[in-house]
């Protein structure tokens, strides 16, 4: 049974339970109205005919009182609006839900889960288990080592990424910098831009309701961080500065000491001698091989050892049973190799700035990454007169594909002499003698 009348509130509110259902149209706008169920819940309605259909269809706009009668009558007319363009609200209002839906499934930690998910699917995967931790840590939530209760929490961590702005980001690496670690900050700034440009590639984006990338814009200057250009900045290690280096690792045990001092011997990425593992190592021909899974540019990295660089390989133990693993500097075994420098690096600027205050009480200590312990190599070699061309394969600069490979080869004999030649500076420089020839780059100014 259906009447009409100029809808008030009061048809809603003292609707009648009559055992049956019963409709009311509104005289204001038309083809509107109300739905009383037999036991007098009250529903909004609008029965018209929709695009593409042959008949009028009923259609429920709301229920009474969570919708009120002004906000249902006002849909109403959106509606036939709509339908009169040429329109169908309801797949608009079907698109709009599912939308919704993706923004409450697709949160900022969702969005993370899917990239670390997708992360073995990169091209090139050296950092896989180090960009992990990182980004779990940094960008989702950290928790005490001990414990493994949280300490903090992203606040915007189940936001829609879709609503995630760069203004979220930008307050998140401020925070991080303001720990203090600034460092740590600008990897973080790396990270959060990676997952956006994973998430905004067209087979992405569009799942994710992703309009644009909020960390497009932001650049390190922008969180009071240096850029790039800013981060190579010319910092390299004095004789002062290496020898107290030496001497943290000397009382640093295993296996952060002897990491430390392959480290300075080599002048190799952090991560390429954190990583190492003993296959990778002919102590017949004294040749490391780095992988092209752990190499920067993809290809194998030959780097020949100077017996300094023997003899500390041959003081470490080899992991033995069933469960050992070949990592060289590992505190599971051997299973996984070393990660989470930072302690180890506070700890590290601890010990040299006491071994420098030895020498001078007044000694301070510049801040530093070991980064600028591969730039002191490089840059020792070129006062050593090492040739460029030699001196930038020594440390895995050079030229790519084969080419890459027959130079490592025809330079192995001159890339070891440099290394044999730097391991001897080395040694003057920590143990220095009135006679000693130690060649001296206090001076100089970094090359790589």
């Amino acid at each position: 049974m259906a009447t009409k009348a100029d809808l008030k509130d009061t048809h809603c509110s003292k609707a009648k339970a009559t055992g049956k259902r019963y409709e009311i149209f509104d005289t204001r706008v038309p083809a509107f109205g109300i739905r009383v169920s037999p036991k007098g819940a009250v529903t909004f309605i609008i029965f018209t005919r929709f695009p593409g259909g042959k008949s009028p269809t009923r259609v429920t706009l709301g229920s009474y009182p969570a919708m009120a009668l002004a906000h249902a009558r006002r849909k109403a007319d959106d509606w036939k609006d709509k339908i009169k363009a040429g329109t169908d609200p309801r797949l608009e209002e079907e698109q709009e839900r599912k939308a919704l839906e993706r923004k409450r499934v697709n949160t900022w930690r969702a969005v993370v889960d899917d990239y670390i998910a997708d992360m073995p699917n990169r091209k090139r995967n050296r950092h896989i288990e180090q960009d992990e931790r990182e980004i779990r840590r940094e960008l989702l939530e950290r928790k005490d080592r001990k414990t493994g209760k949280v300490t903090w929490s992203n606040p915007w961590a189940d936001k829609p990424v879709a609503d995630i702005t760069d203004s979220d980001i930008a307050e998140l690496i401020a925070a991080i910098r303001d720990r203090p670690a600034p460092g740590m900050a600008y990897v973080a700034l790396g990270h959060a831009k990676a997952i956006f440009g994973w998430a905004m590639w067209p087979e992405r984006r569009s799942g994710y309701d992703l309009a644009d990338d909020p960390t497009r814009n932001i650049k390190p200057k922008h969180v009071g961080l240096a850029s790039k250009q800013d981060r190579a900045r010319v910092r390299v290690f004095g004789d002062q500065e290496i020898r107290a280096f030496w001497k943290a690792a000397d009382t640093t045990p295993y296996p952060l000491g002897p990491f430390y001092k392959l480290l300075m011997l080599t002048g190799q990425r952090k991560s390429e001698v954190s990583d190492a593992r003993w296959p990778e190592f002919d102590l017949t021909r004294n040749v490391w091989t780095v992988p092209p899974e752990r190499f920067k540019s993809g290809q194998s990295h030959i780097v020949p050892l100077s017996s300094d660089a023997v003899t500390l390989l041959n003081s470490l133990d080899r992991f033995e049973g069933e469960t050992a693993g070949d990592c060289l500097f590992s505190t599971t075994g051997g299973q996984k190799p070393i990660n989470g420098f930072s302690r180890a690096k506070s700890a590290l600027d601890t010990a040299m700035l006491a071994a420098l205050r030895k020498d001078d009480p007044d000694a301070t200590l510049a801040p530093w990454t070991f980064h600028d312990v591969r730039r002191t190599v490089r840059t020792r070699l070129s006062a050593l007169k090492v040739n460029r061309d030699v001196a930038e394969l020594v440390i895995g600069h050079g030229k790519k594909g084969l080419d890459r490979v027959y130079d490592h080869h025809e330079f192995e004999p001159e890339m070891r002499e440099a290394l044999e030649k730097w391991a001897i500076a080395l040694r003057g420089i920590v143990n220095p003698t009135p006679t000693g020839n130690v060649t001296r780059l206090d001076d100089h100014r970094a090359t790589a």
